[in-house]
């Protein structure tokens, strides 16, 4: 961060309750020679408080690394099994040999916490994430195999676990499942739930551990305050500094700030710094929360696998726009059962996207692209008329040339649309109808073209 990046973020920050007391100290200056020695012995204590709970932090995050680092294994040795990519193996190995979070963590707790049993807790996590390692790495090496890889496109620790002569005879396939079935039976799993359980239970001796020091802590505070009684005059007078300060920097925000949360409005950066900090975080938050609403939204009207608008929006379209300027194709993707059962639902549901795509290019940007029913869609153009018949009759033609063409794996497809605008003659009351009668009228006689009510 820059220097004039530093001095504005100091500006933000207001008043410090750091700040506040240094000030304070300056009035009560003529205290000095009867606190110093039971400040001096505070400021001990205190120093061994903020020792403690460096301590702890230290060792809760250091736990939350070995529990971080098994998860993580996890997930690349998972990848890897699904998806033959070899990336996810090297990531693997880089956290084994490289990273190596869960050596460094339990290495870190022995500095803080030697003897005690949150070492133990945390070693017993760290054997059953050593013992997972080699499950995972064996499953890897049986996926690899199934995969094809040769072994020196494997990361070396991977090339030399030796797979069972059982495990060698299977077919790619069986040793593939074989290899996700041993990172998501019972028995991997009990293993991660024992990691989870010792990692927890480590976190709660660290908790316990906390909690008794503040409460010697908080003892030894109180032998202190009676100590320094004869001073609760000059205390008085320091509660009501501080009441006063309370209102100025830290009472009258607070009231600004449920006024505007209330209001859902960012909140205004003032009082100490404290609530400043906590106003900046709110607008972050705050920022984050309306995109998320506006992902909301995007995804209620939109359909989850094409892209497209989905039927909702569709049904709100036709009762808002008028028929009478606009028009309506009906679109069918042939023989899609065919496809799902020849090919697969996968193959399918590309397809599907397929088609979204094409339509999004081929008509306009002001016309409505809409997934109606597992393969129809619907298109409503805008300001359109019948003189644009030929016009979208040679749309239409040129996507089946293209989807005629097979890619990425999807065999040729063809549409099949009607069409009714709305200006036709001898309509019916409704033009979703009249596109539908069409739509029947084409697949009847020639599936894979375009009828115009």
């Amino acid at each position: 961060m820059s220097q004039k990046s530093t001095e504005t973020e100091k500006k933000r920050d207001g008043i410090r309750l750091s700040s506040f007391y240094i000030a304070a100290a300056l009035v009560f200056a003529v205290l000095a020679f009867f606190l110093l020695r039971s400040t001096y012995r505070t400021s001990e204590g205190f120093s061994q408080t903020e020792k403690a709970t460096e301590g702890y932090i230290t060792a809760q995050q250091a736990a939350s690394n070995i529990q971080a680092a098994s998860d993580y294994l996890t997930a690349q040795s998972r990848a890897f099994a699904a998806t033959g990519e070899v990336s996810h193996a090297e990531n693997f190995f880089e956290e084994v040999n490289v990273t190596r979070r869960r050596d460094l963590a339990l290495d870190t707790i022995r500095n803080y916490m030697s003897g005690t049993s949150t070492i133990s807790y945390l070693s017993d996590a760290l054997k059953n994430s050593n013992d997972l390692q080699e499950t995972e790495c064996y499953a890897m090496r049986l996926a690899g195999e199934s995969y094809g890889y040769d072994l020196s496109d494997l990361p070396e620790e991977l090339a030399q676990e030796v797979l069972e002569e059982a495990d060698l005879a299977l077919s790619a396939e069986q040793q593939r499942d074989k290899a996700l079935l041993m990172l998501f039976d019972d028995t991997y799993q009990s293993y991660k739930d024992e990691i989870r359980r010792c990692v927890s239970q480590s976190v709660e001796v660290l908790i316990g551990e906390m909690r008794q020091g503040q409460e010697e802590s908080l003892r030894e505070l109180q032998r202190r305050i009676r100590c320094e009684e004869f001073l609760i005059v000059v205390m008085l007078l320091a509660a009501l500094i501080l009441i006063a300060f309370n209102i100025l920097f830290v009472s009258h925000p607070l009231r600004s700030f449920i006024s505007r949360i209330r209001a859902d409005e960012k909140l205004p950066e003032k009082g100490a710094s404290e609530l400043r900090f906590l106003a900046r975080t709110y607008n972050r938050t705050h920022e984050q929360n309306q995109q998320h609403r506006e992902q909301l939204n995007y995804d209620a009207t939109h359909d989850a696998l094409t892209g497209v608008f989905n039927r909702s929006v569709f049904e709100k379209l036709r009762a808002r726009l008028s028929e009478r300027d606009n028009a309506l194709l009906i679109i069918d993707l042939d023989k899609f059962k065919t496809i799902n059962d020849q090919y697969g639902h996968d193959i399918g549901d590309r397809a599907l996207c397929r088609v979204a795509s094409l339509l999004q290019e081929r008509f306009r940007a002001e016309d409505y692209i809409c997934r109606i029913g597992g393969d129809e869609f619907a298109v409503i153009m805008v300001h359109a008329d019948s003189s644009l018949g030929n016009l979208v009759k040679e749309k239409i033609r040129g996507i089946n040339e293209t989807l005629k063409i097979p890619q990425d794996g999807l065999p040729p497809l063809s549409l099949s649309v009607g069409v009714a605008f709305g200006d036709r003659g001898n309509p019916t009351e409704d033009i979703f109808k009249d596109a539908d009668t069409a739509l029947y009228r084409t697949k009847s006689v020639r599936p894979g073209g375009c009828e115009i009510y």
